[in-house]
């Protein structure tokens, strides 16, 4: 695969260019330490072979201890160089990665979220890019290492004695076979590693998020017994990534020592001989132990290459997804005037889906007016919306906003004239204040006050202990359900969007409070186009026009008055909840 089509290793290619120079000096002062290393048993050779000879002086074995001492002391002040550069490189890719990675899923289409898990995504945000940080980070030294200091270490040992490399060798072609079979094994179980810790991230994420309908229908066990599942076959996955370590890594320290013991049985005659002097073999017997670093380092890099190729094989794919949502290449942008709607012979599939959402709808949201829309429950409502906003492109049909197809229109100019306040608020864990304020940063306190007034929240926000100022719980569940809706729907109103979408956002508000809502929204938006989704047909009576749809079809089209003199669909849904209300009240 080309460095074109791995978004991933491009990225880290680009800031290393860039920072080249950096990279560069740490990059020496590795070396340079490997050098210092590769000169000790070099200064340890001319202190054994004066003592061997008798000609050793205090002078001379203490100028070597000095030696040894600055190489010493040299190779750290350089640590304190290298480290710094090159681990730091390794954060900021970590850094610019992350930042990549969510950016790009923000910039998808709800169809891709519909076939990735939100703890799949997280999995690939944290345990993938740990996985690439210590590849680029401590896998590029250990690879300096290996290179550096193994080739100059083989070369100051060839110069000591041929012969005695060669047998110090002869067990490397076994080496590289063992390697060849084991890495294969390590990079199956690094992927699978890593699905099954995406599958655990994804089970407590879901858990957690469900954490009330857990307690509420005492799932406590059943979910424990899940994690516990998860979390074992995690263990079995990585105990038998262990044991192909277990058995790599000892393959490592049995060569160092199958090595030592020829070099002992091959060069201990030739020193006793006269062949080799004991300085030389002694040089060579640490340069043989200063060896066993290398291909220790050889076997984590590769351990963390396979483990970063697997992870960056994931990271990838969500890299290279693209939205099939498409910005147009000359995108229009909307005018002044309040926005219509019309939409025309619209079809709509969900992927997968065998009947469709939507069948040839056509209708007109007239600027200016407010339109219910209405129906049982799975009649296509919410799809609509969703296709109002581009989240979803029909598979058949046109959708026009003042007269222009909405693909025409750039997605910022389409959103931004929008609101949306939907039946499941979303609030975060932050202030009243932010979460009021997501859509107008800039608003002033007074703008605040006046879209709770409308939402019939302000009085109960300023019981609150520190009023907008307060901080909600975790996704504001310290609020009721009421409230939570009506929060969303004041953060709708503070936009004053010129087109305000309610999917059903009071739901979980009393028929009162619903009805001043209502009255507060025809005053408010009088003038602007408003759409109103509904499962209580008395809540859209007002409207101006109500389309009602039934099987993804629009069936009725009118105002209140004109839909129950026909009879229809309409006139029989608003019956049943009259009469339900009655038998309530």
């Amino acid at each position: 695969m080309s460095v074109s089509e791995r978004p991933t290793l491009r990225l880290i290619l680009s800031l290393g260019r860039s920072r080249a120079r950096q990279l560069s000096l740490g990059l020496l002062a590795l070396v340079i330490v490997d050098i210092f290393q590769l000169y000790v048993p070099r200064v340890i050779k001319f202190g054994v072979d004066e003592l061997t000879l008798g000609q050793a002086t205090f002078a001379s074995l203490f100028n070597m201890g000095l030696i040894i001492m600055g190489l010493a002391l040299g190779m750290a002040l350089l640590r304190l160089v290298w480290r710094p550069i090159l681990f730091g490189f390794a954060r900021q890719v970590e850094k610019d990665l992350r930042s990549a990675l969510f950016e790009r899923v923000q910039s998808l289409d709800l169809a891709y979220f519909q076939k990735n898990t939100a703890g799949e995504l997280m999995a690939r945000a944290t345990n993938d890019l740990t996985a690439l940080r210590l590849a680029v980070g401590l896998g590029m030294v250990a690879a300096m290492d290996s290179l550096v200091l193994g080739l100059a270490t083989i070369g100051f040992m060839v110069y000591l004695n041929p012969t005695l490399t060669f047998w110090a060798f002869l067990p490397m072609p076994l080496m590289a076979v063992a390697g060849r079979l084991v890495s294969k094994r390590m990079h199956r179980q690094f992927v699978r590693g890593q699905e099954a810790f995406a599958d655990l991230t994804e089970l407590v994420r879901e858990t957690l998020s469900g954490i009330m309908c857990v307690k509420t229908y005492g799932l406590s066990k059943r979910e424990t017994s899940n994690l516990h599942a998860s979390g074992r076959r995690l263990v079995e996955v990585n105990m038998s990534l262990a044991r192909v370590m277990g058995f790599f890594f000892p393959l490592m320290t049995l060569y160092t020592n199958l090595s030592l013991a020829l070099v002992l049985a091959v060069g201990g005659p030739l020193a006793i001989l006269g062949d080799m002097t004991p300085g030389d073999f002694v040089a060579f017997a640490a340069y043989l132990n200063l060896l066993s670093w290398p291909m220790m380092a050889l076997g984590w890099v590769v351990s963390m290459i396979q483990r970063a190729l697997g992870a960056g094989r994931r990271i990838d794919e969500v890299l290279k997804a693209r939205s099939t949502i498409k910005e147009p290449l000359e995108p229009q942008k909307t005018g002044p005037e309040p926005p219509g709607f019309s939409l025309s012979k619209v079809t709509f599939y969900y992927p997968e889906a065998g009947e469709p959402a939507l069948k040839q709808v056509s209708l007109a949201i007239e600027p200016g007016k407010v339109t219910g829309l209405v129906g049982p429950v799975g009649c296509g409502k919410s799809t609509l919306l969703l296709l109002l906003a581009r989240l979803y492109e029909p598979q058949e049909g046109e959708i026009l906003v003042q007269g222009k197809r909405i693909d025409r229109l750039s997605l910022d100019s389409l959103r931004g004239i929008m609101a949306q306040s939907p039946q499941g608020a979303f609030l975060f864990t932050d202030t009243v204040r932010a979460n009021l304020s997501l859509g107008k940063p800039d608003a002033t306190d007074d703008e605040l006050w006046s879209a709770l007034e409308n939402a019939e929240l302000a009085s109960e926000v300023e019981e609150l202990p520190q009023g907008l100022d307060t901080r909600l719980g975790e996704r504001a569940q310290t609020l009721s359900g009421g409230q939570r809706q009506r929060l969303s729907l004041a953060r709708a109103l503070l936009t004053d969007a010129p087109f305000l979408v309610l999917d059903d956002p009071l739901s979980a508000v009393d028929t009162d409070t619903e009805r001043r809502i209502l009255k507060n929204l025809s005053s408010f938006r009088k003038g602007r186009t408003t759409l109103v989704v509904s499962h209580r047909l008395a809540s859209v009576a007002f409207a101006d026009q109500i389309v009602v749809l039934e099987k993804g079809a629009v069936v009725e089209k009118g105002d209140h008055n004109r839909l129950m003199a026909k009879k229809g669909l309409y006139h029989k849904l608003f019956a049943e909840q009259a009469e339900l209300a009655g038998l309530e009240s």
